[in-house]
This record gives structure tokens, C-alpha cells and sequence, in this order.
């Protein structure tokens, strides 16, 4: 029986996931910079995060405001690698 090390399962666990460096830059930026209160970043996979929130307030305000966002998201990482914001109400 061969024992497989816990920093290659969290590594695939996170590739799975989406949770890549990027991701977490997001989530900060998101927490600082954005300013619509009451979202949060539920994932991230192929471009695309995944937002949720119980307020049909904050979501409408993401709606509007999404290009704005994915343009000032895209400039902190570096690379124009988001290309859409969902966003569910709970």
C-alpha cells in the first residue's frame, strides 16, 4: 500500500476546485475593492466566478456594474482571464 502526501491531494483538490493562485487574488480584491456589500464569491472555473447573494439589490448592482468589475478584476491579476460574473440568489 503506497500513502499519497497530503500537499498532492490538497494540490488536485484545488485544481478541481478552481482554486488556483488567481482565485484567491480575486476573492481579496473582491472583499476590498469591489463594494457591493452582501456578495460573495462562491467559485471560479474556465473564466467565469460564481457570485451569491440573498439581496435581488445586490444582485441587480453586479449585473450593471459587471463589465466594469471583470475590467478592474482582470487589471489586478494581470491577464484578461475572467470573462463573466454569475451571480445566484440564495
Amino acid at each position: 500500500m503506497s500513502w499519497t502526501r497530503s500537499e498532492e491531494i490538497i494540490s488536485l483538490l484545488k485544481k478541481k476546485l478552481g482554486l488556483n493562485e488567481d482565485f484567491f487574488t480575486v476573492r481579496k480584491i473582491w472583499e476590498k475593492e469591489i463594494g457591493i456589500s452582501n456578495i460573495e464569491i462562491g467559485g471560479y472555473k474556465s473564466g467565469t466566478i460564481f457570485a451569491q447573494t440573498n439581496s435581488s439589490a445586490a444582485s441587480f448592482e453586479l449585473t450593471a456594474r459587471k463589465k466594469e468589475i471583470i475590467k478592474k478584476l482582470n487589471q489586478y491579476i494581470g491577464s484578461s482571464e475572467i470573462k463573466n460574473i454569475k451571480v445566484k440568489i440564495k
